[in-house]
């Protein structure tokens, strides 16, 4: 079989194909990168503003609370202010009314931060001077009010409203402020007394200011969001970027020195990034100012791990990539196939070009080989009928066996150039089938017993094989013994050493084959493509028109005759003639 050789535009083509896929796949990779990188933005947006609402309300609720909280606790200084001022401090009242309103205790401290009124023994002439004091003041209606009445202090507060700047507590008076009485307190309040010159401390239960602050602080709920998969970390600050919550909170009171967020603070404006860790992992950082009233509270940062988006772009570039290669094989296998038929119809063109042209030729050589023939055929009977009347009217006197062999050779000469016309006169003339139902497997058994005796000679081994149940064909007996004897003679020619020649028959679908094979030198393939040609021939008594004229035969019954072979392993000649054709 010749060998197909794809055309250059082919391989232009699949190249074309490879880059526009590469192009899809990089553009579609592109495209897709963007998409996920604006969805994470977009969930780092909207995930800053609604924590910014929720850290809002929460510092809303933390303040309104604390203010609640604070006014509760002065409203219980004052309380005991006012009844110390009718009456003698009595630390199991004061322990009633700490019980009562969930306090964890209250203090009363002179101007030095001491205990009011004095334990001490030394200390009871002037407690008692100011006991006197105060009664008589309370008599005439004139509270004690020194400068202390005037203070009112907190400690504990985290969150502060903007706006009420006005409304601050003052410091306490250096004394008492160096003391740290406060210190492990919670939360409280201190106010200046009017029944003695010194403060009245009021302290908040701490488990109680605890569990509020657990139970609506901002800490708790930015370390729930930090336990999501695509959180890198939640940071609040206050407005001098010191960490108030992060959802690490080993971070916590520590002071943030990012120059992005100072420009964010710059600008007062929410601003993104992304960075690339040490670990070489990514994330998209979005930092938003938390303003409330016009005033900035602090600063949300928010940091979103990449590591799921870039999960799923890697994962939807190889379907990418495998989609591309999908279509790169497709594409190929498809143009293949187009150009493979494209080839195999120009193949089919070239070859009923080329039977055209044969048939052009030969019908060529047939009406030259009648003209020639006719120019030829007249003479040699002529001859003929001249070297018949020398061998039967004349006889020589001397060398009459020597006449004779000449006379015979000569006749000889006649009859071959005859049957070279005949040939020639074939090829020219129309043939005229005489179509018979014949069974096939009879005129090879036949065939094969007319050259038995030149098989033995030759030492080569004829056999016939046809199964029981062949099928009858309608064909010209005379013409279709002419084409298998032509083969066989070949076969035995080819086989001077000896071998074996087979003569085989059967169907395949709509049609009869008949192989003639043997095992002899084989056809060279440098003279394969013309054995069919009228007047090729490689043997030395040839004429060359043998499997020319076979194969018009053949053909002439609708059928084919084809041949394979292999140097030194024989050849193969099968005839294919149409089963319908032939019953028809």
């Amino acid at each position: 079989m010749k060998k197909i050789t794809l055309p250059g535009y082919f391989f232009a083509s699949v190249i074309l194909l490879l880059l526009l896929v590469s192009f899809y796949a990089y553009s579609e990779a592109q495209r897709l990168q963007r998409e996920l990188l604006r969805q994470t933005e977009a969930k780092g947006t909207a995930l800053a503003e609604a924590m910014e609402t929720n850290i809002k309300n929460a510092i809303l609720g933390n303040s309104i609370l604390e203010d609640l909280i604070s006014q509760r606790l002065l409203d219980n200084a004052r309380l005991i202010d006012q009844l110390l001022l009718s009456q003698p401090v009595d630390q199991n009242l004061l322990r009633e009314i700490s019980v009562m309103n969930r306090l964890q205790k209250i203090e009363l401290l002179d101007r030095e931060g001491h205990p009011w009124p004095p334990s001490l023994p030394s200390t009871i002439q002037r407690r008692m001077e100011e006991m006197m004091e105060r009664m008589r003041r309370f008599h005439s209606e004139e509270p004690f009010m020194g400068p202390e009445a005037m203070m009112t202090f907190m400690w504990g507060r985290l969150w502060q409203l903007p706006g009420i700047e006005e409304n601050l507590p003052v410091d306490p008076p250096p004394l008492i402020g160096e003391r740290k009485f406060w210190k492990g307190s919670i939360f409280g309040v201190a106010i200046g007394a009017r029944s003695f010159p010194g403060i009245i401390a009021v302290h908040a239960n701490a488990d109680y200011i605890l569990n509020f602050r657990k139970e609506i602080e901002v800490q708790r709920q930015i370390e729930e969001l930090g336990r999501q998969s695509d959180i890198d970390h939640v940071a609040l600050l206050d407005n001098n970027l010191k960490i108030m919550a992060h959802t690490d909170p080993s971070r916590l009171s520590q002071e943030e020195r990012d120059p992005f967020i100072l420009t964010v603070k710059n600008r007062g404006e929410p601003l993104s990034r992304i960075v690339q860790s040490a670990g070489g992992k990514r994330r998209y950082d979005v930092v938003q100012p938390i303003t409330l009233n016009n005033s900035t509270l602090g600063f949300l940062e928010i940091g979103l791990s990449l590591d799921p988006m870039e999960t799923a772009w890697h994962k939807s570039l190889r379907s990418i990539i495998a989609l591309g290669l999908a279509i790169l094989a497709v594409g190929i296998l498809g143009m293949a196939a187009i150009f493979y038929n494209q080839h195999s119809h120009l193949q089919k063109i070239k070859s009923l070009e080329a039977e055209v042209a044969r048939q052009e030729h030969l019908s060529a050589l047939g009406n030259l080989a009648a003209s020639v023939a006719h120019e030829i055929r007249n003479p040699l009977n002529s001859v003929s009928m001249g070297l018949q009347r020398l061998k039967a009217e004349f006889f020589p006197t001397q060398d009459e066996d020597q006449y004779s062999r000449f006379i015979e050779l000569m006749q000889g000469e006649v009859h071959r150039l005859n049957s070279i016309v005949e040939q020639f006169l074939s090829l020219a003339r129309p043939i005229e089938l005489k179509l018979e139902k014949l069974k096939v497997e009879e005129v090879m058994t036949e065939l094969a017993t007319l050259v038995e005796s030149d098989a033995k000679g030759s030492n080569v081994r004829i056999s016939v094989l046809t199964p029981p149940d062949l099928q009858t064909v309608s064909a010209d007996r005379n013409y279709l013994k002419q084409v298998l004897l032509n083969l066989i003679l070949n076969g035995l020619q080819a086989m001077p050493d000896g071998g074996t020649l087979t003569l085989e028959a059967s169907t395949s679908r709509n049609d009869l084959l008949l192989t003639v094979m043997d095992t002899g030198v084989g056809i060279s393939p440098e003279i394969l493509p013309r054995i069919f040609e009228p007047y090729f021939t490689t043997k030395d008594k040839g004429s060359g028109l043998g499997l020319a004229i076979a194969r018009r035969i053949v053909e002439e019954h609708g059928g084919t005759l084809t041949v394979n072979t292999k140097a030194a392993r024989g050849s193969r000649f099968l005839i294919s003639l149409p089963l319908e054709v032939a019953e028809g």
